[in-house]
């Protein structure tokens, strides 16, 4: 088989998984529906709350960009926020497509456009996403130890075994990844022609983790804002909201975790009790649509300023008359 159709092939079987994921959890989530309509005392919203925790999402995203920023500035290229939150955001939709890895090839194509060289756009793209994931791993395991140990036999041990390992990983990081990155960029056909910098590997570190933090505290206000109150702790909220992004994240055929970061959040809410099961559906589905007009509108309003801004301008008939 031919590289392309093997490329088609394995799309085509993305979607089809993702059809089947997302069948399964949406079957749970009508059901969840069903019972919450069932219930006497029925949800009231409260919009300024929602506001609020859309505002930290943004700010959470801000970060990212900052993060990105900072990142290019090690190998001596620079750009305006507003050019690298237009290339992040616009970039970011490659996670819709199957397979996700088109993200890290749009975001060092888009890099490249503005002259930032082919080395610096391709690594600090590639190196984005690799920390994102790993930053998002050891925060999921410190937030949700209650969690893990609820779900294991004996796992008080158990987590303090997966954390300290997550500490330490993520402690070595500066020094591991840069051998790590040229390994899995030939994996993905993303090579890196360059070893990354210490202070780059530093930066991503540092701020891919204080935007889980944000997203948590974000995540709080919005359950909060959509069933009226919140309990349980913050590290609860943060728990639940990075695990089940990152759960859906590294499943590849999964459009931007379609389905499987639902399965997962409506579980997982309900292991910490956080929400019964029909308040759990509820901030499920309204989190996904939430999520998705914070990443996609601020990506087309981009999209849209840069597209009318570098059009050429048009020429009058009357200017062509001498």
């Amino acid at each position: 088989m031919d590289p392309e159709r093997r490329k088609r092939f394995l799309r085509a079987a993305g979607w089809i998984l993702a059809a089947i994921v997302l069948a399964r959890v949406g079957a749970s989530l009508l059901e969840g529906l069903r019972q919450f309509r069932l219930q006497p005392d029925v949800s009231h919203p409260r919009w300024g709350t929602i506001a609020l925790s859309g505002a930290v999402f943004l700010i959470a995203h801000a970060t990212l960009v900052l993060t990105w920023r900072a990142v290019l500035s090690t190998w001596n290229a620079h750009l305006s926020f507003w050019t690298a939150a237009r290339i992040w955001s616009v970039s970011n939709l490659g996670r819709y497509i199957p397979g996700k890895v088109w993200q890290i090839g749009a975001m060092g194509a888009m890099a490249r456009q503005v002259d930032v060289s082919p080395v610096a756009a391709s690594a600090s793209a590639l190196l984005g996403t690799l920390v994102n994931i790993l930053a998002g791993f050891a925060v999921s395991l410190v937030s949700g130890r209650v969690l893990l140990d609820r779900s294991a036999t004996g796992g008080g041990s158990v987590t303090a075994l997966l954390v300290g390992i997550a500490a330490v990983a993520l402690f070595l990081t500066p020094v591991l990844l840069p051998r790590v990155t040229p390994v899995v960029a030939r994996l993905l056909d993303r090579p890196v022609q360059a070893t990354l910098p210490v202070m780059a590997v530093v930066y991503s570190i540092v701020g891919n983790i204080a935007a889980w933090l944000l997203y948590g505290v974000a995540f709080e206000l919005f359950v909060s804002g959509i069933i009226g109150y919140s309990i349980g702790p913050y590290s609860a909220y943060l728990a639940v909201y990075t695990i089940s992004y990152v759960v859906g994240y590294i499943v590849l055929f999964a459009p931007a975790g379609l389905g499987v970061r639902e399965g997962a959040m409506l579980q997982l809410l309900q292991a910490s009790g956080l929400a019964t099961y029909p308040q759990a559906t509820l901030i499920t589905i309204a989190s996904r649509v939430w999520l998705t007009l914070l990443e996609v509108t601020p990506a087309l309003l981009f999209w849209a300023f840069h597209h009318v801004r570098s059009r050429p301008p048009s020429i009058e008939t009357s200017d062509l008359t001498p």
